[in-house]
């Protein structure tokens, strides 16, 4: 069980890891992305693309990054197990909504995930294509964040676990991600690639995984 508290350090250690787990999603797109085709493609931070996008091949890419984000959300239940310090439950707890749940499971409901896109690049876009991923999807997210939800020790605890799903990492975390991809696909804002990733998202990456190391500690709030 974890009892939720809201400090600005603990903000910034969730922010921080919110952002660490976004970019490594994308980073697994573009990385399975040069093994699959052997070269690189490009990728600004909400946006990838092979440089075999003709091969159907490519779309292994596509799906490996959701294949991450669930694996991070079983990971992440996993240290909400008894046993785990205390440290390393709100650390779980975290790391589930840090894959950003909600998003993987309301937007294949307007066709707009990689997992629907892929799947219907290979199937067809039928009906049957069309609810066969939303269901595995619910039911690969669902155990994870039941784990989530009973962990709570807060009272209201559906309205502390709606908080998390619904709301917090989103406006925390959603802000200045959009603000980077503006600035470097719009603005062109260091946008020059290295390795087919912008340097802002690099420059980003950098910070973040620093930012990670400093405050990490404080996803616990009742660290001392």
């Amino acid at each position: 069980m974890i009892k939720i508290k809201i400090t600005w350090k603990y903000c910034l250690a969730f922010y921080s890891i919110i952002m660490l787990y976004a970019s490594l999603h994308e980073l697994v797109h573009h990385f399975s992305g040069y093994f699959i085709c052997g070269d690189w493609g490009q990728k600004t931070f909400n946006y990838f693309e092979t440089a075999c996008e003709q091969d159907p091949k490519s779309l292994i890419a596509t799906y490996i990054g959701p294949i991450f984000s669930f694996i991070m959300m079983y990971v992440g239940a996993h240290f909400l197990t008894h046993k785990s310090s205390d440290y390393k439950k709100h650390l779980g707890f975290a790391i589930i909504f840090a894959q950003l749940p909600l998003q993987r499971m309301i937007s294949p409901f307007f066709k707009m995930n990689d997992e629907f896109y892929a799947t219907a690049q290979l199937f067809g876009d039928s009906a049957f294509i069309y609810w066969s991923v939303i269901i595995i999807i619910w039911l690969i997210c669902l155990p994870p964040l039941i784990k989530a939800y009973r962990s709570i020790e807060n009272k209201h605890k559906l309205i502390w676990f709606l908080f998390y799903l619904v709301l917090f990492p989103y406006i925390l975390w959603g802000p200045i991600f959009g603000m980077l991809e503006f600035l470097m696909v719009e603005k062109k804002f260091l946008a020059q690639p290295i390795i087919g990733i912008g340097l802002l998202f690099i420059i980003n990456e950098v910070i973040t995984i620093l930012g990670y190391y400093f405050v990490k500690k404080y996803i616990n709030p009742y660290y001392q």
